[in-house]
């Protein structure tokens, strides 16, 4: 910390020099004119002396002369005095009085919405126009007329809410396609850099832009990332592309003198995985606390040196400038964002998950006395809601996912009540994307799960609009549909909280964002779709019911049964699932079935059940062979270069939290394939994910050698294999030998050759999609029966007729992809920007394909995952099935049907619907209402 008081002198320049004053002058020796100086000098001696007393009390003593610093550096730090302490700060006037906004552009015609239903930000919707004009909103509900010039946009009873507010992203900072040359996301050279600045490193030009707009959001927060304690300044801007290509332009705020500032802090892990692992400060959660607070207090230090430098500065004589202070006002550039907390200039954004991390940070804003505006992540605050209360003066918003968890320690204890809680607890609650961790295209998709949770409906639209308006400080300006706002609003292709859901049109500053959006087209809707939570099963009062002893039971009340050979739908809500002994007897209409069963007790679903097979899961990154993806104790671990091929079997280990969530949602069999550094990924296993293990009486291991898996890629470059060429060449020669007889006959490549084995691929690439494609084609003309299928294969659809003449099958992982990876970058976008995704290519031209998870922790969204595809290519019900199901098992070479039967209380392919109960799958007996953690 510098000692302010010994500052250098600055230059004199403005500074009165004393000089001998002219003869002429000489009456000022005269009596009365005497009197009259002795007294001026009593004064300010009186004064220079109460001055002086003034600044025994100031650590750092702050002196005045006659002469002192230049009166340029004078009037400056009196200015910053004024900033300072100016009364008004950060008080904007009421919005309804504005008239215009700041990023308003000349020429912009003003446009009147009419007959949509509005979701305010705030309350429940309501039917009425909307009016925009000078980039604001002008008018609000009932009938409006439209003023001269306007353009009119019938709505045909479509939704329209505040433009999509995104909290945490670091659009720009971390762009895609993902390079070295464009990460700027963390400055990890020391573990406290709150000096360096996001907007520095932003890139207006990110191809994420366009796709984010399209998902409805406005306004995001570009954060730095959490590698750090302290991470940097962080800057809101407006995702409406500007011809200027200014990063200024952008900024939520431009043209506004009084802006707030943002900073980006983390606690928890990840600093001190990244600086323990170089042997540096933080390695430990208490070297994190110590550099905070090292670094608060050197920020308070300042802090006080400036106040004491403004006190003395108001308490100088005023008999013009040639009394100033000796020193310049203090200030230190490392340090001055921090002293902007410690003045609530700046907002504060933390990035933290777990309690005792939270609390520690509350405990750090009571001692140094800042406000915290928001904690990120936060999966773990809603254990904690009275900590939170404790924080200084604010209660602190919480940043956070609705579905992710278990990727780390920090997001094991994740429950996906969480929002539910904290809202009950007073605490506000926003969703946010992380992007690009998840595409914040999809933002209003995690609103969507919230709301599925049990959000309410409009807590859950305000998550992602007024809520994170409010924390970022902007909420006099947008989140929120009301006279004098920002003119950024959304027009849905239906409900933003159902499954599926796209916006038609989105507008910014009230300027048009999406290019082909033609009104005309849209469909007529109704009123607002009531999205309800359906009830919970009831439990029969019979003995032994919903439990590992209840072998028998009948399920009534079921509207419709989807199995691979069969369907069966009533409108009536009157079939039947009979279970006997612990298999499945009758589905239907089972009259005579359920007559045998006397006494069984009745499960009713109250007409509104649908039964599917078990959902499976293929290629969901380490389910069952690692618990945490980020320990290595708790996971088989990564095979090295080592050209011998491993067993998922032989590392597979049951019960853990994945697993259990996984059943819970109707995954009851699973296919997990090994993880290698190597081409040869190795055989993948199929099992059953509610066995206790494998040695399960009912046969937890379904098979043990699925299929050989291989990947193709950039993430196989290795010392051994340091181009994609050589990874095609080591696969070419090692099937060709197979085929030859050069292996043993049971060798895994020689079954794969043979057609024995499936082979799965992991690619993504066009190009090498297509020398995979002749490379099946040369082996084929030499005698092979390979069975070829793709795994990932973000680029697949471009080739899709191909695919589909050699046979092979494709699982998209995700459904929903993004140009993140340059290998991957002919990626669909999806509505609004393209009729087409990659699933709707592929589907079209007759590709066998299926869907799997990206990460563990998303396989419980595969029954979403299949339903948001549903409302995308409009495909029916039991297409959709397939695409989680027996269209896998197809792929990947399992004869039988997937195991077990799931019952729902209502469409599985909705929002509002939940698992009722299970048969199979590993686990005795009848399960009933299991619920995500």
């Amino acid at each position: 910390m510098p000692e302010y008081t010994s500052v250098p002198q600055h230059d004199q320049e403005d500074v009165g020099h004393a000089y001998e004053r002219p003869q002429k002058f000489a009456f000022l020796r005269k009596k009365s004119t005497l009197l009259l100086a002795t007294a001026a000098i009593a004064l300010l001696t009186t004064s220079a002396y109460l001055l002086g007393a003034s600044n025994e009390l100031s650590p750092s003593k702050v002196h005045f002369d006659e002469v002192g610093i230049s009166g340029r550096h004078y009037m400056n730090g009196l200015n910053k005095c004024k900033a300072i302490n100016r009364q008004n700060k950060h008080q904007y006037p009421a919005a309804e009085t504005r008239t215009l906004n700041s990023r308003f552009v000349n020429g912009t015609a003003p446009t009147l919405f009419k007959n949509g239903y509005i979701f305010d930000g705030v309350s429940e919707s309501f039917k009425g126009d909307l009016l925009i004009d000078n980039g604001l909103i002008v008018q609000v509900g009932g009938e409006i007329s439209a003023p001269k010039d306007a353009v009119v946009v019938d709505l045909k009873g479509h939704i329209i809410t505040p433009g999509i507010v995104d909290m945490h992203s670091h659009l720009g900072v971390d762009s895609w396609p993902a390079l070295s040359a464009t990460s700027d996301t963390n400055e990890m050279t020391q573990p406290r850099t709150p000096f360096v600045r996001s907007i520095d490193g932003f890139n207006p030009s990110d191809p994420a832009r366009e796709w984010v707009v399209s998902g409805g959001i406005t306004t995001t927060l570009i954060l730095p990332g959490s590698g750090n304690v302290i991470g940097g300044e962080a800057y809101s801007v407006k995702l409406r592309k500007v011809d200027t290509l200014s990063v200024d332009d952008m900024l939520v705020e431009a043209g506004v003198e009084d802006k707030w500032r943002y900073m980006k802090m983390a606690c928890g892990e990840n600093p001190k995985r990244y600086y323990g692992s170089l042997g540096r400060m933080p390695s430990t959660r208490l070297g994190e606390g110590w550099l905070l607070r090292e670094e608060f207090a050197k920020a308070t230090e300042l802090k006080k040196a400036q106040d004491d430098w403004c006190r003395a500065a108001e308490s100088l004589p005023t008999l013009g400038r040639k009394h100033r202070l000796d020193k310049p006002f203090p200030e230190d550039l490392q340090y001055e964002s921090m002293v902007g907390i410690l003045r609530d200039d700046v907002k504060l954004n933390i990035h933290c998950y777990e309690t005792h991390d939270i609390e520690a940070m509350v405990r750090h804003s009571n001692e140094y006395r800042f406000k915290i505006s928001a904690f990120h992540h936060g999966l773990d605050a809603y254990r904690i809601p009275e900590i939170l209360k404790r924080a200084y003066k604010v209660v602190p918003t919480i940043a956070t996912f609705a579905g992710k968890y278990g990727y780390k320690k920090e997001a094991f204890q994740s429950s996906v009540d969480a929002p539910k809680i904290l809202a009950a607890a007073g605490i506000p609650v926003a969703m946010k994307s992380d992007h690009p961790v998840l595409n914040s295209q999809h933002l209003v998709y995690e609103a969507a799960q919230a709301h599925h949770y049990g959000l309410s409906e409009v807590l859950s639209i305000a998550s992602v609009t007024s809520v994170p308006a409010k924390a970022l400080g902007l909420d006099h300006r947008i989140g929120t549909i009301a006279v004098g706002m920002d003119a950024d609003v959304v027009i849905w292709e239906k409900h933003p909280l159902a499954l599926g859901a796209h916006p038609l049109q989105v507008y910014i500053d009230g300027i048009p964002q999406i290019e082909k959006a033609d009104p005309s087209k849209w469909s007529t809707q109704g009123e607002p779709q009531k999205l309800e939570e359906a009830p919970d099963m009831p439990i029969p009062k019979g003995k032994d019911a919903c439990s590992d002893k209840s072998q028998s039971g009948v399920f009534t009340g079921i509207k419709k049964i989807i199995l691979k050979d069969s369907e069966e739908i009533s409108v009536r809500g009157d079939l039947t699932v009979v279970i006997e002994d612990g298999e499945v007897v009758c589905t239907g209409q089972c009259s005579s079935a359920v007559a045998a069963l006397k006494n069984a007790p009745v499960y009713d679903l109250g007409g509104e059940g649908v039964v599917l097979p078990s959902l499976l899961s293929v290629g969901a990154p380490g389910l069952g062979l690692v618990e945490i993806a980020m320990e290595d104790s708790t996971g088989d671990g990564h095979h090295n270069l080592n050209p011998d091929v491993v067993y998922a079997a032989d590392g597979l280990k049951f019960g853990g939290l994945h697993m259990d969530e996984a059943y819970k949602a109707g995954i009851l069999t699973a296919v997990t394939a090994p993880s290698s550094q190597h081409v040869i990924q190795g055989v993948s296993v199929a099992f059953l994910t509610g066995a206790d293990n494998a040695l399960s009486s009912k046969g937890a291991i379904i098979k043990e050698k699925v299929a050989l898996h291989v990947r193709i890629g950039q993430q196989s470059k290795s010392s051994l294999f340091p181009t994609v060429s050589s990874q095609i060449a080591f696969l070419r020669s090692s099937l060709e030998k197979g085929l030859a007889e050069l292996f043993h006959v049971e060798n895994e490549f020689a079954l794969a050759a043979r057609g024995k084995i499936p082979l799965v691929i992991e690619v993504d690439n066009r190009d090498e999609i297509i020398r995979l494609i002749q490379l099946k084609k040369q082996l084929e003309r030499d005698g092979a029966k390979i069975k070829i299928s793709l795994l990932s294969a973000t680029e697949a659809w471009t080739v899709a007729e191909h695919l589909a003449e050699a046979e092979i099958g494709v699982i998209l992982r995700p459904y929903l992809c993004t140009p993140v990876e340059w290998t991957a970058q002919k990626c669909l976008p999806g509505a609004p920007l393209s009729e087409e995704t990659g699933l709707s290519v592929l589907f079209k031209a007759g590709v066998k394909v299926g869907l799997a998870a990206h990460e563990a922790e998303d396989v419980r969204q595969l029954s979403w995952t299949a339903g948001w595809a549903k409302s995308d290519l409009g495909i029916t019900e039991k297409e959709a099935v397939g695409l989680v199901s027996w269209n896998l098992a197809e792929i990947v070479g399992l004869t039988a049907n997937p195991s077990g039967l799931v019952i729902y209380n209502g469409d599985p392919f909705e929002f509002g619907a939940k698992v009722s109960a299970i048969v199979g799958g590993g686990k005795s007996g009848i399960q009933c209402n299991p619920r995500a953690f």
